[in-house]
């Protein structure tokens, strides 16, 4: 028995058709290059911002052991930032002893303050306020940034910053 010749009006449906694969690839492909940049940039931001407060505790620390004063730094979960401060009675030669940290410490690499805010929708969800003492140790004994779903740990004992 031979087989039937195929016919055009007995076609039978079996998958898609060239013209809807390249519909479809091609829809994939707009939505790629919309929506994966702006994925992508939001989780760089919370990584540099993260770094940048990461930065703040540990330069915080060594200029604390460098001058011998104690010096503060401010992560504020309510307005996402982060400052560090000296004593106000203090200045760049002088510790202060007794006074609040209200005295900015300056950006070693650029001008202004030594502080920052987050953009972006960059969010600080657990703030934390500590100090380090002329040996580098924290007060309070440590503790946890969250900025982003990233956490910036201090070490209690050393102030170690990770």
């Amino acid at each position: 028995m031979r087989p039937r010749p195929f016919s055009r009006h007995s076609r039978a449906v079996a998958g898609f058709t060239l013209l809807e694969l390249v519909v479809v690839l091609v829809l994939l492909g707009v939505l790629a290059t919309l929506v994966l940049p702006r994925v992508l940039e939001g989780s760089f931001r919370d990584a540099a911002f993260a770094e940048q407060v990461a930065t703040a505790f540990r330069y915080a620390q060594r200029l604390a052991v460098a001058s011998g004063c104690e010096i503060e730094v401010q992560v504020d979960a309510a307005t996402s930032s982060y400052a560090v401060r000296r004593r106000a009675d203090g200045t760049d030669t002088l510790c202060g002893s007794s006074g609040p940290f209200t005295l900015d410490v300056p950006n070693p690499g650029g001008s202004g303050a030594f502080a920052g805010t987050a953009t972006g929708g960059v969010r600080v969800t657990q703030g934390l306020t500590l100090r380090f003492d002329a040996e580098g140790r924290p007060t309070p004994a440590g503790g946890t940034v969250v900025v982003g779903g990233r956490s910036i740990v201090i070490e209690p004992e050393t102030g170690h910053v990770r």
